[in-house]
């Protein structure tokens, strides 16, 4: 799968998930519109490779030519077809479709058609941390708004957790985590948690997690509180921070290697909101926090 990322009248919105179900080559992208007639195609062609799984007949399919797809004329709130076309093989002709829908529209000049944002734009679903803001360690991580929707306690370790954690992909990622000394079982499931999805994928204990929970502690790390978002914020909201262009990398070792020097400048203050230096880690709806308001470090 790719995250596929739209525009309305040169406006970021929502990241939108487009699932790959052919085995050609090379793709171009269409959707119809509101279901009744069928737009032209405002998709680049885009180059995938496609890598077998450890489990036989499944397929993850990554773009090798350029980092996204860039989609125009879409509008917020509404609900789109795509198709996925290969254009070389026994199956060029075939369109595989599959269901997306955008989310509200935040920063930019909605008038402003035509012109795409610079890099990758925070209207993903944080405050718009503006174009012209450098591209930092921090801005190379994707955090995003999760919630967890089953839990248990590792079979082979007594101190970790083993969570599903749906942050808005098709498929809920299995994320391990230090937090039994610290939050009951029953605390931890339906949980809004803020997540770091793109680290490199970490085998603990025999099973492997797919993130990292970001918590808060105190300053002695006696406590230690998963930081949430705002009520109401999607689940899958990309949070962003002002003053750092939002630019994830793949999940993988520059990722994690982001993160490892970044980590020391996330904090959180008295009122348990956490920072990123001088900077909050911000929603459309407000900033993430501690809900028990630790103030100290977050990791």
């Amino acid at each position: 799968r790719d995250m596929v990322r739209g525009w309305v009248s040169g406006v970021a919105v929502a990241s939108l998930q487009v699932t790959l179900e052919s085995h050609g080559d090379a793709t171009t992208l269409r959707w119809e519109w509101d279901g009744s007639r069928e737009e032209a195609s405002h998709g680049f062609r885009v180059r995938y490779s496609p890598v077998e799984m450890a489990a036989a007949g499944i397929w993850s399919w990554r773009t090798v030519s350029q980092p996204m797809v860039r989609l125009a004329g879409m509008r917020p709130a509404v609900s789109y077809t795509a198709g996925i076309q290969p254009l070389f093989g026994s199956a060029a002709n075939e369109w595989r479709t599959t269901q997306f829908r955008t989310h509200a529209i935040s920063g930019g000049e909605i008038d402003a058609v035509g012109q795409d944002p610079v890099g990758v734009p925070a209207g993903e679903g944080g405050v718009d941390s503006g174009n012209d803001a450098p591209v930092t360690e921090f801005s190379r991580l994707e955090i995003r708004v999760g919630r967890i929707l089953e839990c248990e306690k590792h079979p082979d370790a007594d101190t970790l957790y083993v969570e599903k954690v749906d942050v808005g992909e098709p498929e809920t990622r299995t994320i391990v985590s230090g937090l039994v000394k610290y939050v009951p079982l029953d605390e931890m499931i339906g949980r809004t948690v803020v997540v770091l999805c793109n680290l490199k994928p970490r085998a603990m204990r025999g099973v492997t997690s797919f993130g990292m929970l970001l918590c808060a502690s105190n300053e002695d790390h006696t406590e230690v509180d998963p930081l949430t978002a705002p009520e109401d914020t999607p689940i899958g909201t990309l949070i962003t921070a002002p003053g750092h262009r939002s630019a994830p990398v793949e999940a993988g070792n520059r990722a994690s290697k982001a993160f490892d020097r970044v980590a020391a400048q996330f904090r959180t203050d008295g009122d348990g909101i956490a920072y990123v230096e001088d900077a909050a880690f911000s929603t459309p709806n407000g900033p993430c926090y501690s809900p028990r308001k630790l103030q100290g470090s977050v990791s």
